[in-house]
């Protein structure tokens, strides 16, 4: 009996002692659990309660950085946003490929593929396809008719392990140039939250223009082909180069930029004489939107160009998807200080959402130069004047449940004597991702040639 009872006792001592050990355990906040920290990708396990009060504070201080980061980037982009709408609208209308990264104004440089998250989509892949087939059958001279065959894919990829450093790169395919390899492939840096540092093989643009050559990085003399004039050139391989640009802002104003970039896609012996300079200086006022730039052309240029400085007004007077430009440039002689070639150029767009999806757009160019350029045996600028006009319009509207849209381009040029209208209709996803494509180019002038061409278009968005 008094085994039993003192057996009894003990396991009621033990089982007391148990209770108070864990109570005075709770009470001193060691009580043990489990946690994810989903911001920064850690799992975290065995964690105090100080510890958990800790994590939820760098949670919130995250999440807040987030939300920084976020209202900074949509600062940055606000000022052209409506540009990049604008572009998309009436690009989709003629069913033309984007250009390489244009540089809007009063923004940091944009590129095809939005800014993401590291902390939860550290590598992003995307890419798009482009196939056509058909054929041109030409009236006029019968002897170029042809089938008709492309084939153009580039993927993409965007590194960001930081919000304030991101790599972008990019592979082209295209067949029937064979061009095959990387066409984009360069880093972006953020400094102090605003100011952008850039470096590597890039296709950037400082452009204007919708149809005509108002980009000063890569000046071409206003050289447009016949076939350029009916449609925007592929995009190459060697169309980017190694590039370091700079971007730091003026308070909320404006910014600077700067941009060197190596003109030669081979290493060269004497390598600084392959660099040119690109400065610009640019704000706002308003809804105007006003830059000066001004270019240094590489020693090793064979156009010859002499040292140009310029200014662009760009405004948004017109309202939403919207928007006019002038631009004016002058080179002048460092030798005789006397400008050898001007070039001003204007345009108007304006894009209708309502009733109607509706996209107009008119430019105008003139180009006075003291002499004639020529580039790969066309000549691109005459002695005296120059004058190129430039027009397109498309309409779009919802036809037995396809999306049809009816545009047509115009483009004529006073120096070559030649001119192209450029008629065509698109009826969008006749099967999926399948487009139908006909129109019927007229060159005339110096250029004479008609006919009609008839396209089956695979895009793909990926």
């Amino acid at each position: 009996m008094c085994i039993v009872f003192k057996s009894v006792f003990v396991r009621r001592v033990f089982g007391l002692a148990f209770f108070f050990f864990f109570l005075i355990f709770f009470n001193n906040g060691s009580l043990f659990a489990q946690t994810y920290v989903t911001n920064n990708g850690i799992i975290m396990e065995r964690i105090s309660d100080e510890d958990v009060k800790e994590v939820e504070r760098l949670n919130e201080e995250a999440e807040i950085e987030d939300e920084l980061e976020r209202e900074r980037l949509a600062e940055l982009n606000a000022a052209n946003a409506e540009d990049i709408e604008e572009a998309d609208a009436i690009d989709d209308l003629f069913g033309e490929e984007s250009e390489g990264d244009v540089d809007a104004p009063v923004t940091t440089p944009t590129t095809e593929i939005v800014k993401v998250d590291a902390k939860n989509k550290p590598v992003e892949f995307s890419g798009d396809l482009n196939a056509e087939l058909g054929g041109y059958l030409w009236f006029y001279p019968w002897e170029s008719t042809k089938p008709l065959a492309t084939f153009s894919n580039i993927l993409k990829f965007i590194g960001r392990p930081r919000t304030d450093f991101y790599v972008y790169g990019s592979f082209l395919t295209q067949f029937p140039a064979m061009d095959f390899g990387v066409y984009e492939l360069y880093f972006d840096y953020t400094l102090f939250g605003t100011a952008d540092i850039s470096a590597g093989k890039r296709d950037i643009s400082w452009s204007l223009s919708r149809m005509l050559v108002t980009n000063i990085i890569d000046e071409k003399c206003s050289v447009i082909s016949a076939e350029d004039a009916a449609n925007k050139p592929k995009r190459k391989t060697t169309d980017s180069k190694f590039t370091l640009s700079a971007t730091v802002p003026i308070l909320s104003y404006g910014s600077i930029k700067g941009l060197a970039q190596y003109e030669s896609n081979a290493i060269e012996t004497e390598m600084p004489d392959y660099v040119s300079l690109c400065g610009k200086l640019e704000g706002n006022i308003g809804k105007f939107s006003v830059s000066v730039l001004g270019k240094r052309w590489a020693k090793a240029d064979t156009k010859g160009f002499d040292p140009c400085v310029g200014m662009e007004v760009i405004s948004t007077l017109l309202g939403q998807n919207s928007n006019m430009f002038v631009q004016c440039l002058a080179h002048i002689s460092p030798a005789s200080c006397r400008i050898s070639r001007t070039k001003w150029t204007a345009g108007i767009y304006k894009y209708f959402e309502n009733p109607i999806m509706l996209g107009l757009s008119f430019e105008y160019q003139g180009i006075w130069g003291s002499k004639e350029i020529s580039v790969d045996g066309t000549i691109g600028q005459f002695k005296g004047i120059q004058h190129l006009f430039a027009a397109e319009i498309g309409w779009s509207r919802f036809l037995l449940s396809k999306k049809w849209t009816f545009g047509c381009k115009w483009f004529h040029d006073t120096g070559n004597k030649y001119g192209t209208v450029f008629p065509v209709i698109v009826i969008e996803e006749i099967l999926p991702h399948l487009d139908f494509k006909t129109s019927a180019p007229v060159y005339y002038g110096s250029q004479e040639k008609y006919g009609l061409i008839f396209e089956l278009v695979l895009k793909l968005k990926y």
